[in-house]
C-alpha cells in the first residue's frame, strides 16, 4: 500500500477539488510504476492520518518541507442549463400486461437483501396507477435491484417488465421518465464495472472484467431498446433526451433515431443537454475521435466527472465516453419543466 500525503491548502471551490484530483492521479501514477493500482482513497485533514492508518503504521517523510508544484487547473465554465419539458403528454386508460411475471423463479434469484421473492409484488405495485409510485420505485431499484449501483441475479429479469409499462402507454410522462432513467442507469453498470476494474487489471496483466451480473443487465436493456425506440415520436423532450442517451450506448439500435438525435442536438446547441446529445450522436456514428473530443470538453466543466475515465487502460473509447454520457445525462436532466 502506498499512501501519498499532501496537506494543501487548496481553494474551497471547483478548482480546489480538481487540484486534489490531480494530486490523486499523480499518486496513482507512482503506484502503477511499481506494479500497483489505485483503489479508492480518502480526503481528510492530515491530522487524521494516524487514526486511519493506525498508531503503528509506518509514516515516512521522504522530502519534508518540500512538495511538488501544485497542479495548474483551468476550470471551464459550464454551458448554460436548458429546460427539458415533459409536455405534451398523453397517457391512455389501458391495462399493463405483466403476464409471465409468475413464470420467473424469483425465489431462486437474489437482490441486495436476499431472495427476490418480493420482486413480483413490487412490480405489480408499480403498475398500479393508484399506488405510491416514488416509494415503490425506490424500494424496487434503489434498495433492491440496483442498490448502490450493484447488479444482482434478479436485476436483468425485472427489466422487461419496465419496458412493458412504458410501451403500454398507460403511464404519464413523469413515470415513464423515471423508468427510462433506471434503464439508463442499469445499462451503464457494465461500463462502470469495467472502469472500476481497469487499474487493477492493468497491474495484473489481464483485460478489465465487468461487475457481477452487469453484462446480463446490459444485454437485457439491449433487447428492450427496439420496442422503446418506437415511442420516440410520442415522447416529450425530457423523455426523448434520456432515450437518445440510452440508444447511444447501443449504436446498432441508435442508428434508427440518428437523424432525430442530430436534430435535437442542434436544437439544444450550446447548452448542457446539447453537449450530451452531441456526444450521443458521435457514439451512434461510432466516431471515436469526435466522441473523445466532446467527452473531454464535458469533463472539463462537469466537476463530478472523473478525468481518469477517459484515460482508462485497455478500454474502448465507446465504453469510457459512454460512461461519461450516462453519468452526465442524469445531471443535465435536472432542469425539467
Amino acid at each position: 500500500m502506498v499512501t501519498a500525503v499532501d496537506d494543501g491548502p487548496y481553494p474551497v471551490d471547483a478548482t480546489g477539488h480538481r487540484m486534489i484530483d490531480a494530486v490523486g492521479r499523480a499518486a496513482a501514477l507512482i503506484a502503477r510504476q511499481h506494479g500497483g493500482y489505485p483503489e479508492g482513497g480518502s480526503r481528510c485533514d492530515v491530522t487524521m492520518l494516524q487514526i486511519i492508518r493506525g498508531p503503528d503504521a509506518p509514516i515516512v517523510y521522504a522530502n519534508p518541507g518540500a512538495r511538488p508544484p501544485t497542479p495548474t487547473i483551468e476550470v471551464v465554465a459550464p454551458p448554460p442549463a436548458a429546460p427539458l419539458t415533459l409536455t405534451p403528454d398523453h397517457a391512455e386508460d389501458t391495462p399493463i400486461d405483466l403476464s409471465g411475471l409468475d413464470e420467473i423463479p424469483w425465489s431462486d434469484l437474489e437482490h441486495a437483501h436476499g431472495r427476490a421473492e418480493d420482486i413480483p409484488d413490487l412490480l405489480l405495485a408499480l403498475a398500479d396507477p393508484f399506488g405510491d409510485w416514488d416509494q415503490t420505485l425506490d424500494e424496487l431499484f434503489g434498495d433492491n435491484l440496483l442498490h448502490q449501483g450493484t447488479c444482482y441475479s434478479a436485476t436483468a429479469p425485472a427489466l422487461p417488465f419496465l419496458s412493458r409499462m412504458i410501451t403500454s402507454g398507460a403511464l404519464p410522462a413523469k413515470q415513464r421518465l423515471d423508468l427510462y432513467v433506471w434503464l439508463l442507469i442499469a445499462a451503464d453498470r457494465w461500463a462502470d464495472g469495467l472502469l472500476t476494474d481497469a487499474d487493477r487489471a492493468a497491474a495484473e496483466g489481464r483485460p478489465p472484467q465487468p461487475g457481477a451480473w452487469t453484462l446480463d443487465v446490459h444485454s437485457a436493456v439491449d433487447e428492450q431498446l427496439p420496442a422503446l425506440l418506437t415511442r420516440w415520436h410520442t415522447e416529450p423532450p425530457a423523455v426523448k433526451f434520456v432515450l437518445a442517451c440510452m440508444a447511444a450506448l447501443y449504436p446498432h439500435h441508435g442508428r434508427q433515431i440518428l437523424d432525430q438525435i442530430t436534430s435535437m442536438a442542434q436544437e439544444f446547441d450550446g447548452t448542457q443537454p446539447g453537449a450530451y446529445l452531441l456526444l450521443a450522436g458521435a457514439l451512434v456514428h461510432t466516431r471515436d475521435d469526435q466522441a473523445l473530443a466532446v467527452a473531454t470538453d464535458i469533463v472539463a466543466w462537469e466537476e463530478s466527472h472523473d478525468p481518469d475515465w477517459l484515460n482508462a487502460t485497455n478500454l474502448a473509447v465507446a465504453v469510457t465516453t459512454g460512461h461519461v454520457l450516462a453519468e452526465g445525462a442524469l445531471r443535465a436532466l435536472g432542469n425539467i419543466e
